[in-house]
């Protein structure tokens, strides 16, 4: 370098650092957009070609992730001399994001393979993955320290599976979940956020008795008061969100599980007068969610002059259990209603099923049953809808069950259960939904159209799986068709 360069380097770092002390804000939102825009492309990148990605043996899986972090890694340290505390926390942000990448290679190569292989890793894979995460506490400040142990407590809940891919394990992994957080070798104050962690973050996604076994054991292992006390609210908050229902009656009770049916009656309802009943079964892939998802609606419902009911379920994450012992609760929930139509005052020939996602399916898959003692449910009573509203509805599941199956899966999969007589079926789905791909609804939707069954279904193109994105005038829409499917099926509160 001539002494004229040197000189003009020297300048150029002055100038630069010049710069960094009179806008260090904007020096530090480049830095971030630069990182955020690569992790961005890095993850699109993984997204498109994610089958070839993870169907790869160890190394060269091994080879693409070291590859895309190192990409990040070069682009962060070009700014070290700017800002070296910044770059250090991208940098650690960067490494946990790969870490949970590795983590996540043995269930996508199940995955990828069709289940038909695992991954050839050792068996202390995970563990070897994450060494040394757990001696710093500093780290939770970190979001992807805390995406990538989140991550690794999903698989360890897997038990036995944790080299499966996790969707379908039939474990009781709520609890799974706890004990992998208490029994890890971590510093309190790690351990004892991942189990403040464990209530805050999952009370929005099971009922509240998932939480008993984890509660019971967290008074006696936390001791940072603050953690304590948020545990405490978030179970009681579980709790007491339930009294905004009318009433909570149990639909069943089975290995001393006790199933809820959450009920709100119209204002002034008298009970001896019967309405319509509209039903909800909430969403969540079989394996997580919880009837308050479904409250909202139930008060729409009911001020517009129906009995509304949101069931709970046995669900895989929580109990271990199989899409089909779902079916057998959703089955029982509506020859429940009939059963107690005198006690809550509703109507039993105009029992309305609503559901969304998963929800949908054990509502469509209801109507089609033609025998509930084939699920062992025993009523003098019938488990069939009058009508149907479906959201997002997985239509072909058969094979999503791949652990333990002693049962054919198309047995209750709706695309192979079609035939005449079914209720009337008002449908919506999205065509960019990427959870219940849109050429399912159209294999359902073509197959009811060569019947005489009433189905009635809108599509929406831009949006998806959750409706996310919606203009407003396609929720208008919606409510128009629903409301006009009411009042068609005699649904309408007189």
């Amino acid at each position: 370098m001539t002494r004229f360069s040197f000189v003009l380097v020297l300048l150029l770092w002055s100038s630069a650092f010049a710069s960094r002390e009179s806008h260090p804000e904007k020096y530090q939102s480049e830095i971030r957009d630069a990182h955020n825009s690569l992790i961005k492309k890095n993850d699109d990148y993984l997204t498109v070609n994610r089958d070839k990605i993870f169907s790869q043996d160890l190394a060269p899986f091994n080879a693409v992730i070291d590859s895309l972090e190192q990409t990040v890694q070069h682009l962060v340290r070009n700014y070290e001399a700017i800002d070296s505390e910044l770059i250090d926390s991208l940098l650690t942000e960067t490494k946990f994001r790969h870490r949970r990448y590795r983590l996540l290679y043995p269930q996508n190569y199940h995955r990828f393979s069709d289940f038909s292989k695992k991954a050839s890793v050792s068996s202390d894979y995970f563990e070897n993955i994450m060494k040394g995460s757990f001696n710093d506490s500093t780290l939770l400040r970190y979001k992807e320290f805390r995406k990538c142990v989140s991550s690794y407590f999903d698989i360890l809940s897997a038990g036995t599976y944790k080299f499966s891919h996790l969707e379908y394990v039939p474990e009781k992994r709520m609890e799974n979940r706890y004990d992998a957080i208490a029994d890890l070798d971590a510093l309190p104050g790690i351990k004892e956020y991942f189990i403040k962690e464990y209530f805050t973050s999952n009370i929005w996604t099971y009922r509240v008795e998932a939480f008993d076994y984890a509660f019971e054991n967290a008074l006696e292992e936390v001791r940072n008061e603050a953690y304590l006390k948020e545990i405490k609210d978030t179970y009681q908050m579980g709790k007491d969100r339930r009294n905004t229902t009318s009433e909570l009656k149990v639909y069943k009770t089975i290995n001393d599980i006790k199933l809820y049916a959450h009920i709100f009656y119209p204002e002034n309802h008298d009970k001896t007068q019967s309405k319509p009943a509209h039903l909800f079964f909430h969403g969540g892939g079989w394996a997580i969610g919880l009837p308050e998802w479904s409250y909202s609606a139930c008060q729409n419902a009911s001020k517009d002059g129906r009995v509304a009911i949101a069931f709970d379920f046995r669900l895989r994450n929580v109990y271990g259990t199989d899409v089909r012992t779902t079916v057998t609760d959703a089955l029982t929930a509506i020859a429940w209603v009939r059963e107690k139509a005198r006690d809550v005052g509703i109507d039993p020939n105009k029992v309305l099923v609503e559901g969304f996602s998963s929800g949908a399916h054990l509502a469509l898959i209801s109507s089609m049953i033609e025998d509930p003692k084939d699920f062992g449910v025993i009523s003098n009573f019938s488990s069939r809808p009058d009508a149907l509203i479906l959201g997002s509805c997985p239509y072909d599941i058969a094979g999503r069950d791949v652990y333990n199956i002693n049962y054919d899966t198309k047995t209750i999969s709706p695309l192979y259960q079609i035939k005449e007589n079914l209720p009337p079926i008002l449908a919506f789905h999205a065509e960019e939904d990427r959870m219940v791909k849109f050429s399912e609804f159209e294999k359902f939707r073509n197959a009811m159209q060569k019947t005489k069954n009433s189905f009635t279904s809108h599509s929406y193109a831009g949006v998806g799986h959750f409706f996310e994105g919606s203009h407003q005038e396609d929720l208008k829409e919606r409510r128009r068709l629903e409301e006009e499917f009411l009042m068609k099926n005699g649904l309408k509160a007189e």
